[in-house]
This record gives C-alpha cells, structure tokens and sequence, in this order.
C-alpha cells in the first residue's frame, strides 16, 4: 500500500476563522499571566490566615469548656488536666506531647512489669490520636525514661526531687510546659512489694506524664484516684480524658 499525501484546503475563511481564535487564545493567557500573582497571593493569604487561626485555636482550645462533652467530664478534665498536685501552674493551660514519646526502659526490668508496660502502650495508642507512644532499645533515641528500681536511683537520675520521691512510691517530672518534650518516672519496686501496686503506679505515672497531672478523690475506680488504690484499669471517663486532651 503506498503512502497517501493528505492535503488540507486551507480557504480565506477557514483562516480568518483561525486567526480569530489564535488571537482570542493569545488575550485570555496574557489576562491569566498577568494575574497569576495576584491569585497566587491570594491563596497564600488565604491559607496563611486559615493557618493561624488553626494554630490560634489549637493553641487556646480547652476541652474543659466543649460543651461537646458532658458536664461530668468537662468537670472531671479541669480538675485533672488543668492544674497539679505538686505545683501552681495556670489552670488554663493544656499540657500535652505534640511529638511521639519514645520510651527507654532501666533498672530491674522484669517479665511481668515489661509486659504490663506494653499493654499500658498498645491501650494509649488506641486512644490517642495524634502521637505515638513507643519503646526504644537505645537510650540516645528516647526522650522519656522509666526506672524500675529504689529511690535513690531515682534521686541519681532526676536530681532535686528528693522530697517528692521521700513520700512516693511512684513519681514522674516532664518538661518543657505546654508543648511536652521530655520527661521520666519510676517505680518503686522495693517500697512497693504488691505487684498489682507497681503496675498501678506505672499505669498511673505514664499516663498522667502524658499531661493529666493531677489527683482525685472523685472516682474510686479512676486511675488518678487520690487515695491508694491497686487499680490496673482505666476507668471509662479516664479513657475519655485522654481522648479529650489528645484527639480534640
């Protein structure tokens, strides 16, 4: 089969026509050229703006007063995430991790308080949201320490906590205020002979570390209850609590 040549009969008014659309073409991109800065800039405005209101929000947002929330919580929230037992910061503020808290574990690590602290983290990673909670091998990659062992191991890795570690079997100190970045805890193993005790206090110290800083009398069943209490379980409104202060 031979090549055909196709020939277009290019007509006065097949040209005419042409030329129209090629000039209107040439109009309507120098219209969107010289206006594209303007539209860039108001998208970047716009996102800027929408930006630092987010960040205005989530900076001033307080889960204590969401009517979302039943009163009973918001209650239970303010006395528990907006103030602490052992200092008299701002009862407005909201302290939480705002990047994954990675934990390195020392001291006397047995079977049985490793395997608590793994249910303890597979729980707060279902709760919450935006962090992850994770246990590390090397102590270079973590930014929060737990010690199973004496106070005065404890005195040896946070100094200055003496009196707090004197009357407490189970103690943690965070820092860096509202934006947490650091932080550590023990555990009494010595003070405290029950097992089911020690893996309350692991449960309670972790999970306040996470910025619910405070006690109770309120609920019995409540991990921050007050009183001694061997509870090994989150109570429904402590689930509730985290989630608050996480996930909102």
């Amino acid at each position: 089969m031979r090549n055909q040549l196709k020939i277009s009969r290019y007509t006065p008014k097949k040209a005419m026509k042409t030329l129209f659309f090629f000039s209107l073409g040439m109009i309507l991109a120098f219209l969107v050229l010289s206006n594209q800065n303007d539209v860039r800039n108001f998208t970047q405005d716009f996102y800027s703006s929408s930006h630092a209101d987010r960040n205005d929000i989530e900076k001033n947002y307080n889960p204590g007063d969401d009517e979302r929330f039943s009163k009973e919580e918001r209650d239970y929230f303010k006395e528990i995430a907006l103030s602490s037992e052992y200092s008299d910061r701002d009862k407005g503020e909201v302290c939480r991790w705002k990047s994954d808290m990675n934990i390195y574990v020392t001291g006397q690590q047995s079977e049985e308080l490793m395997n608590e602290l793994n249910r303890i983290v597979d729980e707060l990673n279902d709760l919450i949201d935006p962090i992850n909670i994770n246990i590390v091998n090397d102590r270079s990659e973590s930014n929060y320490i737990i010690l199973f062992g004496s106070q005065d191991q404890y005195n040896e890795l946070e100094p200055g906590q003496e009196e707090f570690i004197e009357k407490n079997w189970g103690l943690f100190v965070v820092n860096g205020g509202t934006d947490i970045k650091e932080g550590t805890m023990y555990v009494d193993i010595y003070r405290c002979e029950s097992l089911d005790g020690q893996k309350h206090l692991l449960r309670e110290e972790l999970t306040q570390s996470l910025g619910l800083f405070n006690d109770s009398y309120k609920y019995d069943n409540s991990i921050f209850q007050q009183r001694w209490t061997e509870t090994t379980e989150y109570a429904p409104i402590d689930r509730q609590l985290i989630k608050m202060l996480y996930n909102y």
